[in-house]
């Protein structure tokens, strides 16, 4: 197994010319094509949750609605798809710093498909343990 404190650099321009000029990988992913591949922890009828590609935090998950919204929140020189980044970080990160933990230009985590397979089974299990999510 990697270790979870293992990085490799973040290839930022290949993944802004795949965002720009590439379909949207949240539609892309939903309709299952092969190349924009994911690992899902939780799906309900209309939204889903798989875990980030590229994580620079272990077990970082992000979050759509299937059908294409759009939301111009933001730079929107990433993906216009309405989705969100849920990472769990350490205790220890001073609030200053939380902003920082996120960000893929300290590189992400090198890990292998075998380490995302396992790491999305694992929290499909705490989900499941818990009774599933709950609509309020």
């Amino acid at each position: 197994m990697t270790n979870p404190v293992e990085r490799q650099r973040a290839d930022l321009d290949a993944y802004e010319d795949r965002a720009r000029r590439g379909p949207c990988f949240v539609c892309a992913f939903a309709s299952g094509h092969p190349d924009y591949g994911h690992h899902t922890v939780f799906e309900v009828e209309d939204h889903v949750a798989f875990l980030d590609r590229w994580p620079t935090l272990a077990g970082k998950v992000l979050v759509a609605p299937k059908r294409h919204v759009e939301y111009s929140l933001g730079s929107q020189q990433g993906n216009a798809h309405l989705h969100w980044h849920i990472a769990g970080l350490p205790p220890e990160v001073p609030h200053e710093q939380q902003f920082h933990a996120l960000m893929a230009e300290d590189g992400v985590l090198a890990k292998g498909p075998e380490e995302s397979v396992d790491m999305a089974a694992r929290i499909r299990e705490r989900i499941a343990a818990r009774g599933g999510l709950r609509v309020l």
